[in-house]
């Protein structure tokens, strides 16, 4: 399943444990959630946050236009005219999203705020030229820096 980017959940692996069960003839299976997290535990299974689309991009591709492409084009520059540049999200106003409490305490917390400040870094490939940082503060990601470009000269 992970390897067609489809997301595996607690429900799910009870579902086909139970599909096994029934499979094998063990009809007192219940497939508990106590059974699953003894399941996690054993199988060093853990929840993780989902995050990119690395999978879109085949690494041949993007190895070969780096080592190829790529390679052509910067050969007539000097490293010190040569600039990368990346943006980056600041959730400045974020706090934390877990504290330290006593077990029996509750915890309540603020709603999150969603200001981002969006900054955009450079230097060249010496790294002896900073460029100026850019920023852009907006409520949602700003679509500026997509069509902004830095060439070095």
């Amino acid at each position: 399943m992970q390897d067609k980017n489809v997301p595996i959940s607690g429900p799910f692996i009870i579902e086909k444990a139970l599909q096994f069960a029934k499979a094998l003839g063990y009809d007192e299976f219940r497939g508990s959630n106590g059974w699953l997290e003894k399941f996690k535990r054993r199988n060093r299974i853990m929840a993780k946050v989902i995050s990119g689309e690395s999978k879109d991009v085949d690494d041949n591709d993007s190895g070969n236009w780096i080592t190829e492409t790529l390679s052509k084009i910067l050969k007539d520059y000097k490293p010190e005219n040569i600039f990368f540049a990346d943006e980056t999200a600041l959730f400045f106003q974020c706090l934390l999203q877990k504290t330290l409490t006593f077990k029996k305490e509750k915890c309540f917390g603020e709603k999150q705020s969603k200001a981002i400040l969006t900054v955009m870094l450079g230097a060249n490939m010496t790294g002896h030229q900073k460029l100026k940082v850019i920023s852009y503060r907006k409520k949602q990601k700003s679509k500026m820096f997509q069509r902004c470009k830095i060439f070095g000269g």
